[in-house]
């Protein structure tokens, strides 16, 4: 109302208003500031990207009714008809802005996905080296990210060797009794695998892992482990292929000397 009286006190005609439904949290409660999802800090900060909270922001209490969800920001402009404005309260729900950041994250080409992580690894100290050295292994994470906050961790032990191991994932894989003799053979084998590309790596782990007499699945996790100090990641043959021969064999060997039992 106020604004309108400025309008017509000024002469001019004012603009069509309209606006969304209320927007609610999850259990119905009337969102306030002090409510998860309400402060743009916290969005920077967390490691979200504009383009996903924007795309989650234009879904509450509008819908272009095809089952879309995704949309950038020209598509929306495009599709965006009043008509098609929910009446019902729209309800915040930051598990699915959360999903739509992996979504564009994952969908980002990776020169922007390089600019956007670089700001989170310099915070967190880890020297990257260069852009070269750097973009292998963001291409090989960036399906598993679906925050910023999140690269320092999935890129850390690629650029250190003073690499952190999972005391579960260390317990579990290192320490019985066999690992030390199968990775010890792996690492073996490895040396002559040419070229080091990631079908190269896997049919040489398949092939000592049949000469070793177990399964593929047996070799993998204990292998991981040695190399990254953890037990989940990216695909291993691609992680391997970027971390390199010489490293991966290095790595290999210092951990059945240093932490598998018993050690060679």
């Amino acid at each position: 109302p106020k604004h309108l009286e400025l309008f017509g006190a000024l002469g001019k005609i004012p603009p069509r208003y309209a606006h969304i439904p209320l927007i609610l949290n999850k259990d119905g409660s009337k969102m306030s500031k002090r409510d998860a999802g309400s402060s743009i800090t916290s969005y920077m900060q967390e490691g979200y990207v504009a383009d996903a909270v924007r795309n989650y922001l234009t879904l509450l209490g509008w819908s272009p009714k095809d089952n879309r969800e995704k949309l950038d920001l020209s598509e929306t402009v495009q599709l965006f008809t009043l008509e098609k404005v929910n009446r019902k309260n729209a309800h915040f729900d930051l598990d699915k802005c959360l999903w739509l950041n992996g979504q564009h994250l994952l969908q980002m080409d990776l020169q922007r996905f390089r600019d956007l992580s670089i700001p989170f690894l310099q915070k967190a100290h880890i020297d990257y080296r260069s852009e070269h050295s750097l973009d292998p292994v963001l291409a090989i994470i960036k399906e598993k990210i679906k925050l910023l906050t999140e690269v320092p961790d999935w890129v850390s032990y690629f650029f250190t060797e003073d690499y952190a191991f999972d005391e579960a994932a260390e317990a579990k894989s290192l320490k019985n009794p066999d690992s030390a003799q199968r990775l010890h053979a792996l690492a073996q084998a490895f040396e002559a695998v040419s070229p080091w590309d990631p079908a190269s790596i896997e049919a040489c782990l398949k092939a000592t892992a049949l000469q070793l007499g177990i399964k593929a699945g047996e070799l993998v996790p204990p292998t991981r482990v040695a190399v990254s100090g953890r037990p989940s990641g990216p695909s291993l043959y691609h992680l391997l292929e970027v971390l390199g021969k010489d490293r991966t064999v290095t790595r290999i060997h210092n951990v059945v000397q240093t932490r598998c039992t018993p050690a060679l």
